[in-house]
């Protein structure tokens, strides 16, 4: 980590994580082997800068872009909407760009606010209760479903652009709340779309963590994408056991879908490190379609070699049952392929270091 001070009231600081992981996916239709990046941790580059106006009041800025750690290229993004400009439609970023978070905004005692590239709360939501942080072949299978759940965009469980977000400040009580919104950008000719509404409601304090989230994201085509999600967490020191139940609805006539399911995790303590544990269930309906189930088992360990950085190994079990995650695919890790009914296993062993 590199901070440089202009004065004494500014500073600018260089961040990032480079993460290489070793991954082996095997799918009932074909298997895959070989590098892959962020594995643990999403590999970045990052500018954080803050600005004391006086008063208690701030101003600040972050930058930041994905990189692929195995080739030393910005990263592909083929998932609709999650590297998307306006919401709506898919943007596939092959360079480097800082389409993770590009943000500025303002804080003092009244709380903050952001307008830019942010996380969506909802996604926030989803990051604090999956034990393997979105990463690797663990990563929550409520969160990797959404990518695909409608062709046109699914920011509501990542990231969105052109987002206002306003954050409560730091309260005695433990509560807190974000509200974030972005306009449809779209002439006055046109239908309204691409605009993201989300709120999250959150309890914080002492072993106890709970969160309410929903968002809605404006589709003119298939309908808008509805998210409710709820979370909670309870430290007991020797392990933390956490819960999400997760619900997404697209609701277009003749296209009506419902994505819902669950995930049971916990994270503890063991050794120098960190044992992982997660199992998840996901469940689809759609209209003049038959139903989908996909359930999966993650089970990891992160060994901590200093304050930054660590070595990593998860393994995953994915089982689909007539699970259409693409039209013509299941639900898959490890950069394996499987069937609407078919199984999946997969491993990461890696290492991670944060600068």
């Amino acid at each position: 980590m590199l901070a440089t001070q202009a004065h004494a009231q500014s500073s600018v600081t260089l961040y990032g994580v480079m993460d290489v992981g070793f991954v082996s996916g095997s799918g009932d239709v074909a298997n895959w082997k070989g590098l892959a990046s962020g594995r643990n941790m999403s590999s970045r580059l990052g500018f954080r800068g803050a600005e004391d106006l006086g008063g208690g009041m701030k101003a600040s800025f972050v930058l930041e872009t994905d990189i692929a750690a195995d080739t030393g290229t910005g990263v592909t993004t083929p998932f609709a909407g999650w590297s998307s400009t306006d919401n709506k439609s898919a943007s596939a970023n092959g360079s480097l760009q800082f389409n993770r978070v590009s943000t500025i905004g303002l804080s003092g005692h009244w709380g903050s606010v952001t307008a830019g590239r942010n996380y969506t709360p909802t996604f926030l939501l989803d990051f604090a209760y999956d034990p393997f942080g979105e990463n690797g072949a663990g990563a929550s299978l409520l969160t990797m479903t959404s990518a695909y759940f409608n062709t046109a965009g699914s920011v509501n469980h990542l990231r969105a652009s052109n987002l206002i977000t306003y954050t409560t400040p730091a309260h005695s009580s433990g509560l807190s709340a974000m509200v974030a919104i972005a306009p449809s950008e779209t002439v006055s000719t046109a239908a309204k779309e691409g605009g993201v509404t989300s709120i999250k409601l959150g309890y914080a304090k002492g072993p106890l963590m709970a969160d309410i989230a929903s968002a809605q994201t404006k589709l003119a085509s298939s309908g808008d994408i509805k998210t409710t999600s709820i979370g909670a967490a309870y430290d007991f020191g020797a392990i933390k056991p956490m819960f999400e139940y997760s619900r997404d609805e697209l609701g277009a006539a003749g296209a009506n879908a419902v994505k819902k399911g669950y995930l049971a995790g916990a994270i503890a303590p063991l050794g120098s490190g960190q044992a992982r544990f997660s199992y998840s269930k996901v469940d689809r309906t759609a209209d003049n379609a038959t139903a989908g189930q996909v359930t999966q088992m993650a089970v990891g360990y992160v060994h901590n070699l200093s304050k930054r950085t660590a070595l990593y190994g998860t393994y995953s079990h994915v089982s689909n049952t007539n699970y259409r995650n693409t039209p013509n695919a299941g639900y898959s890790v490890g950069s394996a392929v499987s069937s609407i009914n078919g199984k999946v296993k997969a491993y990461d062993l890696g290492i991670r270091t944060t600068f």
